[in-house]
């Protein structure tokens, strides 16, 4: 049996509460905001809803399953992790269920098993020297927030359940983000990509990352329904991602990431060729050939896979001397050329999609050395320095 009484907390009116906790009939006490300003007048309003509260709790106490008890100080933390995963499996999609399988796997379970740590003893130092060992790691504070959402999500789950009073990662405050600087090829790297790549499978990829600055999931996704060689225009509306599930989503990363593109003339004869081609394949084929409507695609009809294009483009560079960069950075580079061509950042915002003008300014602020150069030219032909003995 859960009671309580009404408490007063920095000017509202709390339910606090004592309710059995784990085994042994050990009880604790919980504070529960009732959002009841402390006043006079508001004194019998405060009191009704404190009642209300013991009463939902007994009622929900009734209802818990037995499984639930099983949790007690003695869980390990180890443990409450894997029984989170195991809830999120059906809760969000499959591939950022494998993300955060892949980060407890790799990172949070190897350092937190051997310390033996119980569920109930988690404090925030604890997750500050997690952070700090992953940091020595070489991880960069994006990929340890991360980790952070599982470690968080999981104790809010064991918060959520009655089984801890609040959560220690709550309001656990990272390092700021390293300033990221993007990579990019200039017009003349560029251009000697561009003629490097007539004879590569990856040539489709390529220039459209590179003319329409699609990210990689993105030139995965896109179809040939999604061409209109009538009105000139490309649809951007599919994606293809994977972690270990290959999944293809009618979606894309964002509301603004879903627009239309006007094909580049420079472009347009090489995608009719290429259409042309794999029309040509599937009648030579026939059954041995995989139908499907995807423009980046080997000679047999299979589409890409993430990981091909990623490994095969670093090759590529490789082979022909050109500097490293992510194929994702072909993106940059399209932006960095449209930059330097005078275009604004609200155009460059609209063509790759950003949601937010911020991120393209935060990416592409950059200038190039050319650029730079351009801008001291015309500052100086603006302005004129009149000349005095010194």
């Amino acid at each position: 049996m859960i009671t309580g009484s009404r408490q007063t907390r920095r000017g509202k009116y709390y339910a606090v509460v004592r309710e059995p906790y784990g085994k042994e009939g050990k009880t604790r006490q919980r504070w529960i905001p009732t959002g009841i300003t402390d006043t006079g007048r508001n004194k019998r309003e405060g009191q009704r809803r404190v009642n209300e509260i013991i009463s939902d709790l007994n009622k929900e106490a009734a209802k818990s399953k037995p499984s639930q008890l099983n949790y007690d100080d003695d869980c390990l933390f180890c443990e409450w992790i894997q029984r989170y995963l195991d809830h999120k499996k059906t809760a969000i999609r499959i591939t950022s269920w494998e993300a955060y399988d892949e980060y407890t796997r790799l990172h949070i379970l190897p350092y937190f098993t051997p310390l033996e740590l119980t569920l109930a003893n988690v404090t925030p130092q604890h997750i500050r020297d997690y952070f700090s060992s992953r940091r020595q790691w070489g991880l960069s504070t994006n990929s340890i927030k991360k980790h952070l959402a599982i470690i968080r999500g999981a104790l809010q789950m064991a918060v959520d359940d009655g089984i801890l009073t609040h959560n220690p990662g709550y309001r656990l405050r990272l390092p700021k983000n390293e300033p990221f600087e993007s990579r990019y090829y200039t017009e003349k790297e560029s251009n000697k990509l561009l003629s490097v790549i007539e004879n590569d499978p990856l040539k489709p990829a390529i220039i459209l990352g590179l003319f329409y600055g699609l990210r990689r999931s993105e030139c995965l996704g896109l179809r040939w329904r999604d061409i209109d060689f009538d009105t000139n225009t490309i649809q951007i509306r599919n994606t293809v991602v994977v972690q270990k599930t290959l999944v293809e989503k009618e979606q894309v990363k964002s509301r603004s990431s879903r627009r239309t593109l006007f094909i580049i003339p420079e472009t347009r004869a090489y995608l009719l060729e290429l259409k042309r081609r794999q029309t040509e394949n599937r009648l030579l084929l026939g059954s041995a050939y995989q139908v499907n409507d995807h423009i980046c695609i080997w000679d047999d009809g299979t589409p890409f896979k993430p990981n091909y294009i990623t490994s095969h483009f670093s090759l590529l560079l490789k082979k022909h001397g050109l500097p490293h960069i992510r194929f994702h950075e072909l993106r940059h580079s399209c932006a960095s050329l449209l930059l330097n061509r005078g275009l604004s950042a609200k155009q460059i915002q609209s063509y790759l999609g950003h949601e937010q003008i911020s991120t393209t300014l935060d990416l592409y602020g950059h200038l190039s050395t050319e650029s730079k150069m351009e801008t001291a030219r015309v500052i100086g032909e603006t302005l004129k320095l009149v000349s005095s003995d010194i």
